[in-house]
């Protein structure tokens, strides 16, 4: 009965911020990918679902994932069938050291070679080669490209969803492109045989290194730059502003962002100097789900700045989210003339 009435009272007389905190600082103690975990991550959900900025839609989703979760145990597509995740991590792959470098590579389409980190191993750049295919599958709510789209490592579908109902979202030929956040680069080597000049943003000197390698055929398309992509520049940070005229790039085709919860602060890196900026700029591929509010935030600004913008179908379950660990992954943003 104690217990009971001072839980009334933590509800009733400690605001909403507060009590969120002290929760998921409690939730922290629970193994992220146990059922315990998840059933007070639910519950803590359903007992606030009405404080979230869901339609009853999306709440009913949420609800239906917890349920799953429970269920099926933690992974982090839970729209995706199992056969799916097994036909990446079954299959074979031509995973190859380079004896000049040094560094391992996975040779794609028998010619191009995506090359990894000093630090990895012939297992270890199998897992991440196929953990980052699997974000981009037909089924995956993480893909950039709608599924009209190439990207290299994407095993066939099982069913017609190349062939599903949707606006084309890709690069156009000849078009330029910025990719923040591109890790190993499969999403520049994607696209490289369309884009006329891409710049690559990554901060990690590793990443840096093997990108090098991979896209050493594709010199005369390729600008890495070692930094990250911010609202200030400095010696670790660009921002799209000072991108753009170091550079002196005057169209951009897309601008791709995964950049671990610093995307909103990149876009505002493009709108201290010039308002008409985001003019110049065609089409946005922005992660959404590092932060509880980015998806609705960073959707604003894309209405804001005259873009007509969806989310992608499905949801990511992201255990270190609070206050709700299943989001939504990526938002496309276009203006009426983006092309293919």
């Amino acid at each position: 009965m104690i217990n009971l009435f001072m839980k009334k009272l933590f509800y009733k007389f400690v605001p909403f911020p507060i009590r969120m905190e002290i929760e998921q600082f409690i939730l922290r103690y629970e193994t992220k990918s146990s059922k315990r975990y998840i059933e007070r991550q639910e519950a803590y959900f359903k007992y606030h679902i009405d404080e979230f900025r869901f339609n009853d839609e999306r709440k009913a989703d949420i609800l239906r994932i917890f349920s799953f979760l429970k269920k099926n145990g933690a992974t982090t597509f839970p729209d995706m069938a199992d056969s799916i995740r097994k036909k990446y991590f079954t299959r074979k792959l031509e995973i190859k050291k380079d004896l000049t470098s040094g560094l391992f590579y996975v040779l794609i389409d028998n010619n191009k070679k995506l090359f990894y980190k000093r630090d990895n191993n012939e297992k270890s750049v199998y897992r991440a080669f196929n953990s980052v295919s699997l974000e981009q599958d037909y089924a995956s709510p993480h893909r950039y490209l709608t599924n009209d789209q190439y990207f290299v490592g994407v095993t066939t579908p099982e069913t017609n969803q190349v062939g599903r109902r949707e606006d084309s979202f890709g690069v156009t030929n000849g078009g330029i492109v910025i990719d923040a956040g591109a890790a190993e680069g499969n999403f520049a080597l994607s696209v490289i045989e369309k884009a006329s000049k891409i710049y690559i943003i990554e901060s990690d000197a590793g990443w840096c290194e093997a990108l090098k390698h991979t896209f050493s055929p594709y010199r005369e398309k390729i600008i890495i730059i070692q930094k990250h992509l911010s609202d200030v520049s400095d010696k670790d940070n660009i921002t799209l502003n000072d991108l753009i005229e170091k550079y002196q790039i005057n169209k951009i085709d897309l601008l791709k962002m995964d950049i671990e919860g610093f995307e909103k602060q990149a876009l505002q890196g493009g709108t201290t100097k010039n308002k008409a900026f985001f003019a110049d700029i065609n089409k946005l591929a922005i992660c959404t789900y590092h932060n509880p509010e980015d998806e609705f935030e960073i959707s604003k600004f894309a209405t804001q700045y005259g873009y007509k913008s969806h989310l992608t179908q499905g949801y990511i379950f992201f255990p270190d989210a609070n206050p709700t660990p299943i989001r939504k992954a990526v938002l496309r943003a276009y203006r009426e003339n983006k092309g293919h």
